[in-house]
């Protein structure tokens, strides 16, 4: 019993002498750093899902002293860095962007994911030729041919509330989050594979439970904290941590092998991936086998966040009636002068105020990170970072500064107005050459999920239904739901 005692104690004097020597990391090097539990690091709330991953980011952002332009911290014992100055980060994202061209992400290893091996997740030289080949697929005129799909996905879902009970005041209780995401599931099916379902009106589809299980199943949860803040369990564990594709892998295969034979066009996402397939190839990425369905999940990732944009947006425009009646008459002008056309979303330029101030309150992906290829000195000091180190942005930190945002905790759409000077620290879709593609048809998809239900209803957000972050969620989600009221708008 003694020896044992003994045995235990001396583990234990030698865990603490090994954490402390190890959560020293940044000290030694100069660098200010937050200080940290011997365990978990800095990210215990985090890790164990008592503060939502991003947001628990945020808030070290906030701890830090507030001019420090970086600070280090720690998720374990293992050394990260999170940059906190605009001229900073542009170093890292734009000026030495050779050095800071991967992500984290995912690890050092690229593992088989409908989330991983895309734009999202993709590592040079892969992913420098596969932006170039998927850029052209988002385009103006690409954007103008999948709007009527856009557009066509909204019609059950305006059925759908139409037929929702009202109570004796014509009032209905809806929760805008999972109107949001049904809308994206739908129109994920249209234009990432092809097909039309209806998740409104047959929620139990196999397809639409599928997409249920990607956007806020647990495992997938479980899944985005790993890969953004501790990937090397993907490279112990493998695919047993990721999200199973195995349903949406044979919808894939199944259209496209059916959209080979019928030669049809549609104007979505299968129309540009049967050109590349059968275009010129590159030994860096091939386009083909499930290559080709790992674009897809670019989609996948690209509307959910667009859909958590529109939901917090629309939350947003719930407790502030304001700015909902002015986006509400920007957009029936916009209508009434060009019809539900392309051109009259380009022209909403109040709803792209109220977008903007929706996502800098409310970042969809609230982190961005990068992985260090070599030994790097920030510039202006003699601060070292040593290859593989990760960095971390975080967007709840910088968006909601008081340094770089007046009043940055009220939402407030004239700040995005026409001549006003937006900070650089303002970046929702990131920045430099890996900033999202896709920002133009997130910002699309909103536009025309929120016209059409602000057309129609006056809604509102009543003080026993506010809104709190999803503990488990690496991206920005409601934990149970955005309930809002809507009451059909009198014309």
């Amino acid at each position: 019993m003694l020896a044992t005692l003994v045995l235990l104690a001396t583990a234990v004097i030698f865990f603490c002498f090994y954490a402390r020597y190890k959560l020293n990391y940044w000290k030694r090097r100069g660098v200010e750093s937050i200080p940290a539990d011997y365990i978990f690091g800095n990210f215990k709330d985090a890790i164990l899902f008592r503060s939502a991953p991003g947001f628990h980011l945020g808030e070290l952002h906030n701890v830090a002293k507030s001019d420090a332009p970086f600070v280090g911290f720690y998720i374990f014992h293992k050394p990260c860095l999170l940059l906190r100055d605009p001229e900073i980060i542009k170093h890292f994202m734009i000026r030495d962007f050779d050095n800071f061209s991967d992500r984290h992400f995912a690890g050092s290893n690229q593992t088989d994911s409908i989330g991983m091996k895309n734009l999202f997740g993709l590592k040079n030289p892969a992913w420098k030729y596969l932006r170039t080949k998927i850029t052209p697929t988002l385009t103006r005129g690409k954007l103008k041919q999948m709007f009527p799909l856009m557009m066509e996905t909204g019609e059950p879902m305006m059925k759908f509330l139409k037929n929702q009970p009202a109570d004796m005041n014509n009032t209905k209780i809806v929760d805008a989050q999972d109107l949001s995401y049904k809308y994206a599931t739908d129109l994920i099916a249209s234009v990432a594979l092809g097909i039309k379902v209806d998740s409104f009106h047959y929620p139990d589809t196999e397809f639409t439970t599928a997409v249920a299980e990607f956007f806020h199943g647990f495992k997938r949860m479980i899944a985005l904290v790993t890969v953004f803040f501790m990937p090397e369990l993907v490279e112990l564990f493998g695919t047993k941590l990721l999200f199973n594709a195995s349903f949406i892998k044979k919808v894939f295969w199944d259209v496209m092998e059916n959209r080979e034979k019928s030669g049809q066009k549609r104007g979505d996402f299968i129309d540009s991936l049967l050109q590349l397939k059968y275009g010129e190839q590159n030994p860096d990425y091939k386009f083909e086998g499930d290559n080709l369905l790992f674009q897809s999940g670019t989609f996948f990732s690209g509307f959910e966040s667009s859909s958590a944009c529109l939901s917090f947006t629309l939350m947003e425009l719930a407790n502030h009636t304001e700015y909902q009646e002015l986006a509400r008459e920007d957009i029936n002008n916009a209508i009434e002068k060009y019809g539900w056309t392309y051109e009259a979303f380009h022209n909403m330029k109040y709803l792209d105020q109220v977008i903007a101030e929706g996502l800098r309150m409310h970042p969809p992906v609230s982190t961005i990170d990068r992985y260090t290829r070599q030994d790097y000195t920030i510039p202006g000091t003699d601060v070292i970072i040593e290859k593989g180190t990760p960095i971390y942005i975080s967007l709840y930190g910088l968006h909601r500064d008081p340094r770089f945002f007046d009043e940055s905790h009220i939402f407030n759409p004239d700040r995005f107005a026409e001549g006003n000077q937006i900070n650089d620290a303002y970046i929702p879709f990131g920045t430099g050459p890996r900033m999202c593609i896709g920002s133009k048809a997130g910002t699309l998809h909103a536009k025309v999920v929120l016209s059409m239900l602000l057309r129609e209803y006056k809604i509102w957000q009543s003080s026993d239904n506010k809104t709190s972050l999803d503990t488990r969620s690496t991206f920005t989600a409601a934990a149970d739901g955005i309930k809002l009221h809507f009451k059909k708008v009198v014309r």
